[in-house]
C-alpha cells in the first residue's frame, strides 16, 4: 500500500513539501531557541554585573567579589543567600510573571514561540487542503466522466498520468468507456447489419417474385394451352430456384459477417477437392461447350474447412462460366508456395473492365459493361468472406477481352 501511495505524483509532492517543512521547522525552532538562550544569557550577564557593583559598593575586595561571582560561595553562605530571598518574597513558588525579568522574556518568547506554532500549523494545514483540493478535483472529474458514460457520452477520458492508486482507477474508468463504447458500437453495426440485409433481400427478391406472378398470371390465361404451360413452368421453376440461391447465399454472408461461423482446420488434398468441383460444372460446361481443365500435383494439399472451400471455389468457377462463352476454358490450378497453398481459377472469356476491378468483391455490385443479366452479384463477395475467414488472401488479374485470372492463398496453419 505505501509502495502505490508513493507512486501517485500528488502524494510524492505532498509528502516532499511535509519533509521539506518539518526540515525548515527543526532549523528555525534551533535558531529560535539559539536566540533565547543569548536573551537569557544577556539577563544573566546583567544580573552578575549588578551583583558585582553591589558588592564593590559594599566594601568588598574585587578579588574577592570575583571569586563570588565565579560561584566559589560556601553552602553556608548559599543558605543566607536563599533565606534572605525568601524574607524578600522570592521562593520557588513564586509566579515567574511576579518576576519582573522573567515577565519580560517570557512575554517576548511566548510571543515569538505563538507565532512559531500558527505558521507551522498554517504551513500544515495548507500543505493538507493542497492535497485534499487535488484529490477532490480528480474525484469531481471522474464522477463527471462516469456520469456522462451513463449517459452513453463516450468521447471524453480522464486523464491518467503517472502512477499511483488514482492513475490506475482513472485508467480502469477510460477502460470501461472504451468498452462500453465498442459494445455500443458493435450495437449500432449490428442494427445497421440487419437492416442493410433486410433491404438487400427485400430488393434482391423482387424481380423474380414479379417474374414469378406474371408466370402464374400467363398460366392460368392459357390453361388450355399445354405448351405455353410448360414453357412459363419451366420459367417459373428457374426463378424460383435462383430466388432460392440468392436467399441461401445471403444468409451464408449474414452468418460469416456475423461470426456465426467456425471454419474447420483440415488437411484436405486437393486434388480431390478440385475433381469434385470439376464434377459440379461438367454438365453445364458440356451443354454450353466449355471445357474446365485441372492441373496440379496430386501430393498437393491444403489445411481449410474442406465444404466452405469448396463453395468458395466454386463461385469462381461459376462466375468463369458465367463470362465464357462457348468454346472456352476454365482452367483450375494450385501449387505449394511458401507457407501455404495457392489456388488458380483462370478463364479466356470477356475479362473485367478496368472501371469495376476494385468493385468486383462488393456485394451486389453489378458492372454496367456485364451482360449477366441473372447474376445477383453475391458469390464474389461470399468466396473472399470465406477466404479470409481462413485467414487467406483473394485476388484478381485482368485484361478486358482476354480473361480474367482469380488468385486464391491458403496458409497451412490458419488461426
Amino acid at each position: 500500500m505505501v509502495g502505490s501511495l508513493g507512486k501517485d505524483r500528488d502524494i510524492r509532492r505532498f509528502l516532499a513539501g511535509s519533509a521539506a517543512l518539518i526540515l525548515c521547522l527543526i532549523f528555525t525552532g534551533g535558531f529560535l531557541l539559539f536566540r533565547q538562550m543569548e536573551d537569557i544569557k544577556k539577563v544573566y550577564l546583567q544580573q552578575q554585573a549588578e551583583a558585582a557593583g553591589a558588592l564593590l559598593e559594599a566594601g568588598v575586595d574585587p578579588a574577592r567579589a570575583a571569586k563570588l561571582l565565579a560561584g566559589e560561595i560556601s553552602e553556608e553562605m548559599a543558605a543566607q543567600g536563599r533565606l534572605l530571598m525568601r524574607q524578600a518574597g522570592y521562593e520557588e513558588t513564586l509566579a515567574v510573571y511576579l518576576m519582573p525579568v522573567m515577565r519580560s522574556l517570557g512575554g517576548k518568547w511566548g510571543a515569538v514561540y505563538s507565532i512559531f506554532g500558527l505558521t507551522a500549523i498554517g504551513l500544515s494545514v495548507f500543505l493538507v487542503f493542497w492535497l485534499l483540493q487535488r484529490e477532490h478535483i480528480r474525484l469531481k472529474e471522474m464522477e463527471e466522466n462516469v456520469r456522462r458514460f451513463t449517459e452513453g457520452n463516450f468521447d471524453r477520458r480522464i486523464a491518467a498520468e503517472g502512477e499511483g492508486d488514482f492513475a490506475l482507477l482513472s485508467t480502469a474508468v477510460n477502460e470501461m468507456a472504451s468498452s462500453l463504447n465498442s459494445h455500443r458500437e458493435a450495437q449500432r453495426k449490428a442494427k445497421e447489419f440487419l437492416k442493410d440485409t433486410i433491404s438487400d433481400i427485400s430488393h434482391q427478391l423482387k424481380t423474380p417474385l414479379a417474374a414469378l406472378f406474371m408466370y402464374q398470371d400467363i398460366i392460368q390465361q392459357e390453361s388450355g394451352e399445354e405448351e405455353t404451360v410448360k414453357k412459363f413452368a419451366a420459367k417459373s421453376v428457374a426463378a424460383l430456384e435462383r430466388m432460392q440461391t440468392l436467399v441461401l447465399n445471403l444468409l451464408k454472408i449474414a452468418r460469416l459477417d456475423a461470426d456465426m461461423i467456425r471454419f474447420g482446420s483440415q488437411e484436405v488434398k486437393v486434388r480431390g477437392l478440385m475433381e469434385d468441383i470439376r464434377s459440379e460444372f461438367e454438365t453445364r460446361a458440356q451443354r454450353e461447350g466449355k471445357e474446365i481443365i485441372l492441373e496440379g500435383s496430386p501430393a498437393c494439399y491444403t489445411v481449410c474447412d474442406r465444404d466452405w472451400m469448396q463453395e468458395a471455389v466454386s463461385n469462381l468457377v461459376k462466375n468463369a462460366l458465367d463470362h465464357t462463352k462457348e468454346g472456352g476454358k476454365i482452367e483450375i490450378s494450385w501449387e505449394a508456395v511458401g507457407t501455404g497453398t495457392r489456388i488458380q481459377v483462370k478463364d479466356n472469356g470477356n475479362g473485367i473492365h478496368p472501371e469495376d476491378m476494385y468493385a468486383i468483391f462488393k456485394r451486389f455490385y453489378r458492372s454496367r459493361f456485364s451482360n449477366d443479366g441473372e447474376g445477383a452479384g453475391l458469390g464474389l463477395p461470399l468466396a473472399k468472406a470465406i477466404v479470409e475467414g481462413h485467414e487467406g488472401t483473394i485476388s484478381v488479374e485482368s485484361t478486358l477481352g482476354e480473361g480474367a485470372l482469380f488468385t486464391v492463398f491458403l496458409p497451412w496453419k490458419n488461426g
